[in-house]
């Protein structure tokens, strides 16, 4: 006869077979869920970017509109064309009248000037008269000073005699020097008011 086995007989290995591909499906079924998801959101995302810049775009035409049709923009753009043709004028214009003052800095109150020559390569040369020798030795100890050389160099004083006036003897001398061409340049004021 026929042996019967009531008891259950079943094999692991198909059972985990059929386990592991239902949480293989359930995961690719849970990322492709989730990918759909994601790229709705992107899209909706999109969507609202799209029409904030519609809507910024549609505000700058706008204000763009209306600056262009501001009272007084016409007058405003006129003057505003006069002060760059000024400015492109005296840009590169030269005020030799700067140079008096760094010279009147370095200088004897005793001391007269009889003629200022410019030369080329920023040269500049004095013709200087002071009362004695002692003013011309103070003169020269002047190019010591501290500050004296940032705006002018290469100092040379030479052909000095003594001169006879009326009533008083003098020393006139000649004295020769570079300055640094930034002082004659134009320098807009900065206007501080506010």
């Amino acid at each position: 006869m026929a042996e019967i086995n009531l008891l259950k007989q079943s094999s692991g290995g198909s059972n985990l077979k059929k386990n592991s591909s239902k949480f293989l499906i359930r995961g690719l079924l849970t990322v492709l869920v989730l990918l759909v998801a994601y790229y709705g959101w992107l899209f909706i995302e999109s969507k609202s970017i799209d029409n904030k810049t519609v809507a910024a775009e549609a505000q700058i035409n706008t204000d763009n509109q209306s600056a262009l049709d501001a009272k007084g923009r016409d007058e405003l753009l006129t003057r505003q064309q006069q002060l760059q043709t000024l400015s492109g004028l005296i840009g590169p214009h030269t005020y030799w009248s700067q140079l008096f003052k760094p010279l009147a800095d370095a200088t004897l109150k005793n001391a007269n000037y009889s003629s200022l020559t410019v030369g080329k390569d920023n040269g500049l040369v004095l013709n200087v008269t002071v009362p004695t020798l002692e003013d011309l030795d103070k003169y020269m100890q002047i190019f010591n000073l501290p500050g004296f050389d940032q705006n002018f160099s290469d100092v040379r004083i030479g052909g000095f005699s003594k001169v006879q006036d009326k009533n008083s003897t003098s020393v006139k001398f000649e004295v020769q020097m570079q300055f640094d061409p930034k002082i004659i340049q134009y320098q807009p004021q900065s206007n501080n008011a506010g």
